[in-house]
């Protein structure tokens, strides 16, 4: 991945997360936890975790503010091409619970 699309992705998620804090009412916390921008730089993935309220219900809340974040994002970044951004939820930490919980139960 180049340096460029490392920085693109950075202040992505720096910018979302701001965004989202301020914007976006929500019952439970989200967290922009990664951002992955095509090497194009027409699109990016931005990958939230929610914690106390369902995911569901969390990124259709984002959803429906999308373009509201999306005109915020094109107007904060200093670039020629900005990302469409797409809204994705990150399940890592649930996916490493049960790994977690895995390896405990072959050391029993």
């Amino acid at each position: 991945m180049s340096d460029r699309i490392l920085k693109v992705n950075e202040l992505l998620k720096q910018v979302v997360a701001d965004i989202i804090n301020h914007e976006v009412e929500s019952k439970g916390l989200l967290t922009v936890k990664a951002v992955e921008t095509t090497p194009d730089m027409k699109h990016a993935d931005i990958w939230i975790s929610v914690l106390g309220e369902d995911e569901v219900a969390a990124l259709a809340v984002v959803e429906e503010k999308k373009r509201q974040i999306q005109r915020i994002v094109n107007t904060k970044m200093a670039s020629k091409n900005v990302p469409a951004i797409h809204f994705k939820v990150d399940k890592s930490g649930e996916y490493a619970q049960k790994i977690d919980e895995l390896l405990k139960m072959t050391k029993a």
